[in-house]
């Protein structure tokens, strides 16, 4: 069973000497007082769950002796950002591997080792943080905080990977993100992390990696004979003059000849016609905006879906690749719950060291929670045939956060104890309830791919 594998682990994670230890390193800890290094961060990460509002005073009553409002803001310096930081790190490396498989996603498998969705969110944060987090300018906060994760798919396990500075561009993350691949594995990212030797890195490491054509991108065609030269290839023109609603190109080049890519596979699926629409529409708001005019080629660019993979057509056939990209959708999700869920976002604070503790410990939170999610929709897909909902599942352990925080304090057994009457009560009032409208993108993934192992051409 699930159950007692995965409660176990969890409260032997959270013992409490390897946090101490952490905080003597960091400088936290220099001689015990009233606050205990363990507990100050259990407060945090679970006691402020429980809290309409995150402030001093939620986190002093989730503390077991009580202490005063000045008391931890006093405990919040830059040693406490090292605590936290390093306690993240600790938590993501001993939780890296409890996921269980993604029930929908088993059946990839059999087509690639893992399937990472990467992504990047940003938000504002106070203004005194605008020497360590700079926005990218204007109108905005002088301070944004960009936070760069990705979400593998099959066994459901986020991972943060970086927090950095509003201004830092997701192209600039792409190689870095790419050299952590694995073999056999599947990158699903946005054309913002569009970068050549990302490309060449995922080659070297026998990944793949399946992303939008981002449309001022040079395309390059090879030649047929050996002494003929590449061509050029107009995109736009060559769509335009179409008929059909899928377009192939099994081989070509991106980039300047001191930028080249590897050997690409270029899909282009007509949009339907309300589709291209809408797309076109935003694109002439936003160039409006900006005091320009979008021109022919884009417009028609527009009215289809582009993507590109390195990937074989034995591990991903040309006709799935839309419906597979779709599913990278989860990862905006994620942000979302992030961010109105366990209030990644928000703070109530202007000191610096507070607010990066925070971002860390809602961030930790979020490691957890997710690993909650995956062993609960596992369990629910046994039983019931159905996935666990994340918000249902968060709202319960936002009622139990107190709860936990003090049990973390006790001995392993009343620990546990309290975890099982909460892992019942997310199996019994957990579940996500079915959906009777249109098809989902894991639907038309079993149906046409999966369950048959072949796709149309």
């Amino acid at each position: 069973m699930l159950l007692p594998s995965f409660l176990d682990r969890f409260v032997r994670t959270f013992v409490a000497e390897p946090f101490r230890q952490l905080a003597r390193q960091s400088g936290w800890l220099k001689r015990q007082g009233k606050i205990d290094s363990f507990e100050f961060l259990t407060s945090l990460v679970f006691g402020q769950l429980s809290a309409k509002r995150q402030t001093l005073s939620s986190q002093s009553q989730s503390l077991a002796e009580a202490v005063s409002r000045q008391a931890i803001d006093q405990r919040y310096g830059p040693a406490a950002v090292d605590y936290f930081k390093a306690s993240f790190t600790h938590i993501l490396a001993q939780t890296l591997d409890w996921s269980p498989t993604h029930p929908q996603a088993e059946l990839l498998r059999a087509h690639f080792t893992g399937l990472q969705l990467l992504d990047s969110t940003c938000f504002d944060c106070p203004e005194s943080l605008k020497d360590i987090f700079p926005s990218c300018g204007g109108d905005g906060s002088a301070a944004n905080v960009k936070v760069l994760l990705r979400y593998e798919l099959i066994s459901g396990r986020l991972e943060p990977l970086r927090v950095l500075e509003g201004k830092r561009s997701d192209q600039g993350q792409a190689l870095q993100a790419a050299e952590r691949l694995l073999a056999g594995e599947l990158q699903l990212q946005d054309k913002g992390f569009y970068d050549a030797k990302a490309w060449q890195a995922a080659q070297q490491r026998g990944a793949y990696l399946l992303t939008p054509l981002p449309h001022s991108a040079t395309i390059w065609v090879p030649p047929d004979a050996p002494q003929a030269k590449e061509q050029l290839l107009d995109l736009a023109a060559v769509l335009g003059a179409s008929t059909e609603n899928r377009l192939e190109w099994p081989r070509l080049f991106l980039g300047t000849r001191g930028h080249r890519t590897v050997a690409l596979r270029l899909v282009a699926f007509r949009r339907s016609e309300e589709s291209a629409s809408r797309h076109r529409q935003g694109l002439r708001e936003s160039m409006r905006t900006q005091g320009r005019t979008p021109t022919a080629k884009a417009l028609e660019l527009a009215g289809w879906v582009l993507l590109l993979t390195n990937a074989p057509t034995d591990k991903l056939p040309s006709a799935m690749m839309s419906y597979l990209y779709r599913v990278r959708w989860q990862v905006e999700l994620i942000f979302r719950q992030i961010k109105s869920v366990l209030r990644l976002d928000q703070t109530e604070s202007e000191n610096p060291c507070r607010v990066q503790c925070e971002i860390w410990a809602r961030l930790t939170c979020a490691v957890l929670l997710f690993l909650w999610h995956a062993h609960a929709s596992a369990e629910c897909w046994v039983r019931y045939r159905c996935e666990a909902s994340f918000e249902k599942i968060v709202g319960m352990l936002q009622h139990w956060g107190h709860t936990i925080a003090r049990a973390l304090l006790g001995p392993p057994a009343l620990l546990l104890e309290e975890l099982r009457k909460v892992w019942q009560q997310i199996l019994r009032n957990g579940r996500k309830g079915k959906q009777k409208s249109r098809r989902n993108s894991w639907e038309n993934l079993f149906d046409l791919w999966l369950s048959t192992g072949v796709a149309g051409a």
